[in-house]
């Protein structure tokens, strides 16, 4: 049942319409202008047709019953929904997708409807006023692209498991509804199934039939949710238990990958965050149950279905999983745990509020893990991650918002991007800091219970941050909320007889987004002691509009280096004064603390991106420092840096000059490092190994290691390792890499295996071949499989090494964008299409590209995106290719690092 406020705006929805007509002089007794129109067909769900159907119905509840035992191709339903109608003025459409439609039954009567392949309309007059009951019986086949419910057979042992994904708007693909966020309603559910199977549900079954070859599962009713978070799941599963929390918790996992499940981790996590978001929100976990699976073939991370969660099988580990590794799961489990609150319990009403959705969860997380697990660390680990990710994004030609229009469902699958997590947990981070963490938590305290089974809007947000803090918050969600873009700090000083005299924080923003931003900071300054760069003082602040004076550092010692983001509670791109980039790149390592380390160095990578520091002055600070780091977390960011940078000595023309030497370089650093450590920190450098591989040396030592030639005490590749090996030679066609290829694909024929395989085998591909790989992955025909495309698409042009393999293909591509917009939805843009844009780090590839944009700008909004993106990166890399000419034709002069 919808909460009292929810009901009573419904109901008095006729009188204030009423009243509105009547204060713009239209007669209440008629529709208004353009009331009839006409839904469109298509594979969406527009807002305008949302809301108007929000408008006349209300208080949905579904009782579904699915059969699962129809065969490998399809299964099939019945599904009654009861709603209060109101007074129409269009037709009502019933979302349903790709289906096929047996009956429509309203009130016990069959009834005229149409059904186009996206929807069925029931015409104007037939529905009256009321409590209505309308029954659809319908088939469906499976999913093949990962969305609506999906079946996969595993073939190590063929036994079958089925689960759903429904965001944004594919729960209709499962049965026929209404089909948004905003009407919220219960759902029974009965389902057949083969013997034996287990069926998860958002509720605990009440009772299951069992019968000789088929079992019936039948499942009470929900409290109120959204579609989208409701769920089927079915098969084979493998199940662990812990059923002496207060919440009994379930582990789903397919048999053939239990083994690797590691079931008390996921409960201990579990059990942790319980504990801590009981707390934190002030409102018991009300679902009685929490079930996990780890499903095959997921395309996305994890998915927040109400009580039964799934996740990618990319959380399992077939190795002994690091630390590092370890952290990224309970990363993960505590997102998808802080959806029941945020997402599930509260909902926003359209798909504009999914980055409050995402970045909320993703923000709690990190405090769950820092306040209530053993990895404290987390917060060092969500700048390398999520706040990165919204570092580049923002800096993206495709920016946009965080809180922007969107105008249908197909318009919000684009915005899972860094925007929506990275940005908008950061901003998040930075409004906690802003007003203080216990005015932060009462707000979310107060929005919750005052919006619990509800849907929300950013301003019930936002007004209850404004209630819990005292103060006006308007102009606070007007510049962070409503503009794109990321602006830039620096700190400019003077000092006089050793002491600074003057110190202003300079903030600046890009031509397009020219909002300058209030933040609250911590302004470091830092003197050279020796090797140590020692923290001589610390200074709160805030800075807001372009200058913003700091009058506390007058006097401090004249520092050595200043950094004007300490801790990272800002969202500001720092650019560093010539002293401190001087500095940091002798003394880094004098800096104590992992973060600011980090910190500084992800700045120093931007400054080479960016085309303000040579690839090769970069590199060589690398080199000089990177075997000195124990911290391993920045330890993984400065190998993912190197591999960007081995990336662009491969494109840049003038790349070839240096490529050999550097290759020779850090395969003598990195080696030293696998061969002296132990434990988490080896596997993390033989990672980095062998993604920077590009020697003969390196690679004879890939295959010793694969053959068993090269050992390394107490050491053992796991299968994950062994397969990126056999990749790295097949895509630099190392001698003998076939026969390779072909042995470890014999000892790993499960579905991650031959996964791998396919790779290898596309990274070894040429001149034909390559073209054929191109073909399949676009191919739209009946073997379609969104999972073996994104596998294929991966491995078709890696910009490490095979970018002139690419330029033949380039203008090809371009050209079958067209038809990849009749035949593919966003879903396998965003996986898929992007990946295949050509990126040959040429002038002639920009303005290709930059064409590319203006022709095909009526193209899916995905396509278009992944074009303006291309064009972008390929131009930063002419870039950074032209400043590394100019440094090799004048060494020590631009782009280069000065002593101190």
């Amino acid at each position: 049942m919808y909460p009292p406020v929810t009901g009573a705006a419904i109901r008095l929805l006729p009188v204030l319409l009423t009243l509105l007509f009547a204060a713009c002089g239209i007669d209440g007794s008629q529709p208004p202008a353009g009331a009839l129109e006409v839904r469109e067909a298509g594979a969406l769900l527009t807002h305008a047709e949302a809301k108007y159907r929000r408008s006349v119905v209300s208080e949905p509840r579904y009782r579904l019953h699915v059969d699962l035992d129809r065969g490998a191709e399809v299964f099939a339903g019945r599904v009654d929904i009861e709603f209060n109608y109101g007074r129409e003025t269009r037709p009502l459409t019933v979302d349903f997708r790709d289906g096929t439609v047996l009956s429509v039954v309203l009130d016990g009567q069959p009834v005229d409807h149409e059904y186009n392949g996206h929807f069925i309309t029931v015409p104007m007059g037939v529905i009256k006023s009321g409590s209505r009951r309308l029954s659809i019986e319908y088939e469906h086949g499976y999913s093949q692209d990962g969305a609506g419910l999906y079946r996969y057979q595993d073939p190590e042992d063929g036994r079958v498991y089925l689960y759903t994904d429904f965001q944004p708007y594919s729960a209709n693909r499962l049965f026929p509804h209404f089909d948004q966020p905003d009407l919220k309603a219960t759902y029974e559910l009965t389902v057949q199934a083969p013997a034996g199977w287990q069926v998860v549900s958002t509720a605990r079954e009440s009772g299951i039939d069992k019968g000789e070859s088929q079992w019936t599962w039948r499942f009470p009713a929900t409290l109120p949710l959204s579609s989208y978070i409701f769920s089927l799941h079915a098969g084979e599963y493998a199940v662990f238990e812990d059923a002496d929390f207060r919440y009994p918790l379930r582990l789903f996992v397919r048999q053939s990958m239990a083994q690797y499940a590691a079931p008390e981790f996921w409960f201990e996590i579990s059990r942790q965050g319980f504990d801590y978001f009981d707390d934190y929100f002030g409102l018991p976990y009300p679902f009685a149950k929490y079930d996990q699976l780890v499903v095959p073939d997921f395309i996305a991370g994890a998915m927040e279905n109400v009580a039964a969660v799934t996740f990618s099988e990319n959380k399992l580990f077939r190795g002994q999983a690091t630390r590092r590794e370890r952290m990224y799961i309970a990363n993960v489990i505590m997102h998808e745990m802080a959806h029941m609150w945020f997402g599930d319990i509260t909902t926003m009403a359209w798909w504009n509020g999914l980055w409050l959705n995402e970045a909320f969860a993703t923000y709690m997380a990190e405090r769950a893990l820092a306040d209530g697990t053993e990895f404290k660390e987390t917060w060092h680990q969500f700048f390398i991650g999520d706040k990165q990710w919204g570092y580049a994004e923002d800096q993206l030609v495709t920016t946009h918002p965080i809180e922007l229009p969107v105008r249908d469902t197909e318009e919000a699958t684009t915005n899972f991007d860094g925007i929506t997590y990275g940005k908008g947990a950061s901003v998040l981070k930075q409004l906690g800091f802003y007003l203080g963490d216990d005015v932060f938590r009462q707000a979310v305290r107060d929005y919750i219970a005052t919006n619990a089974w509800g849907n929300t809007e950013l301003d019930d947000f936002m007004g209850a941050m404004s209630d819990a803090a005292e103060r006006n918050l308007d102009d606070w969600t007007r510049d962070w909320l409503y503009t794109a873009g990321l602006n830039t700090i620096e700190a400019r000083y003077q000092c006089d007889a050793g002491k600074i005299s003057s110190l202003v924080l300079q903030q600046s923003t890009p031509a397009d987004y020219p909002t300058l931003r209030e933040q609250r900071t911590v302004l470091a300054l830092f003197k050279r002691e020796g090797e140590q760069l020692v923290l001589s003082r610390e200074l709160p602040l805030v800075f807001d509009g372009a200058r913003t004076p700091v009058p506390e550092a007058e006097g401090a010692p004249c520092p050595d280096f200043v950094y004007p983001n300490y801790g990272d509670y800002a969202y500001i791109k720092v650019a560093l004064d010539e002293r401190s980039v001087a500095t940091i790149s002798r003394y880094i390592m004098g800096l104590d603390d992992p973060l600011q380390r980090n910190m500084a160095w992800y700045d120093l990578f931007q400054m080479m991106r960016d085309a303000r520091l040579a690839l090769t002055d970069y590199l060589d600070i690398l080199a000089d420092h990177i075997t000195a780091e124990t911290d391993l977390n920045v330890t993984a960011d400065l190998l993912s840096n190197l591999r960007s940078g081995f990336s662009y000595l491969h494109q840049v023309p003038a790349g070839d000059t240096y490529l050999a030497a550097y290759a020779e370089r850090f395969e003598a650093l990195l080696w030293e490092q696998v061969t002296l450590t132990r434990g988490d920190a080896r596997q993390l450098w033989l990672r980095g190994y062998i993604n920077t591989a590009n020697n003969e040396l390196a690679f004879q030592r890939l295959e010793d290691l694969l053959q068993g030639e090269l050992e390394l005490a107490g050491f053992a590749l796991d299968r994950d390792q062994r397969w990126r090996i056999v990749m790295k030679l097949s895509e630099h066609l190392w001698p003998g890499y076939e026969a390779l290829l072909v042995a470890e694909l014999e000892q790993d024929g499960s579905s991650r295996g031959k996964e791998n395989a396919v790779r290898a085998e596309v990274l070894s591909a040429r001149g034909e071949g390559k073209y054929q790989w191109m073909v399949e992955a676009i191919d739209s025909g009946d073997a379609y499989s969104l999972r073996r495309s994104r596998t294929i698409a991966s491995g078709l042009f890696p910009y490490s090494s095979q970018r002139g393999l690419a330029e033949p293909y380039a203008v090809e591509m371009l050209a079958q964008l067209p038809r990849l917009d009749r035949e593919h939805d966003t879903n396998f843009h965003d996986k898929v299409t992007y990946q295949l844009m050509p990126r040959l780090c040429t002038a002639e590839n920009v303005s290709r590209l930059q064409a590319a944009v203006t022709r095909y700008d009526d193209l899916n909004p995905a396509i278009v995106r992944a074009l303006k993106i291309a064009a972008q990166q390929d131009e930063r890399c002419v870039n950074v290719g032209a400043l590394l000419a100019t440094a090799r034709e004048h060494p020590g002069g631009v782009g280069a690092i000065g002593g101190q």
